[in-house]
């Protein structure tokens, strides 16, 4: 039955007719990617969903801001956080195996290349009710605790999809 709960309580946090039409105004393939996240997110996919949004956050700098061409990962990465009004999260200190990290390496390489963010204690959840996550789609604990949370994330991540959409910053190059 927990199971069930959680899931209406996604819904009703997530109104997905809405992400779908708002996808739907996007180009390709920003709107495929919209897609699949939320196609995650409705499923359960919670690490699914935080993989691709972590992998789009950098995907998305890169197009948008730097005209896909090769710049550093973390510079990309760390570009589109600030545009989904996440920046305070990159301030923060984190450490892996004792030495000091990018929040990108922790979060987006962690994900990518180990299943599990690069901290001591790296969780993914859907939901949360504190600030700090729906401010920015995290709850940082301290240098080794982070959790990235799903929905406010991506609710964060399509505002500033919608911005670049009215600004006129949308440029695939491959």
């Amino acid at each position: 039955m927990k199971n069930a709960s959680c899931f209406i309580e996604i819904r009703r946090k997530l109104n997905s007719r809405s992400i779908r039409a708002f996808a739907r105004t996007l180009p390709w393939p920003y709107n495929g990617m919209v897609n699949d996240v939320l196609g995650s997110i409705q499923t359960g996919g919670n690490y699914l969903a935080a993989l691709g949004l972590a992998s789009y956050t950098e995907i998305f700098g890169r197009q948008i801001f730097f005209g896909g061409n090769n710049k550093n990962d973390w510079e990309c990465y760390n570009k589109f956080i600030e545009y989904m009004g996440s920046g305070e999260i990159l301030k923060k200190k984190l450490k892996f195996e004792g030495k000091d990290i990018f929040f990108k390496d922790a979060v987006r390489n962690g994900l990518v290349h180990r299943y599990f963010m690069k901290v001591g204690s790296g969780a993914v959840a859907m939901l949360s009710s504190k600030a700090e996550a729906q401010r920015t789609g995290f709850v940082v604990k301290g240098p080794n605790e982070v959790v990235m949370v799903v929905i406010p994330y991506f609710v964060l991540f399509c505002g500033a999809l919608k911005t670049a959409r009215d600004q006129g910053l949308f440029k695939w190059k491959s």
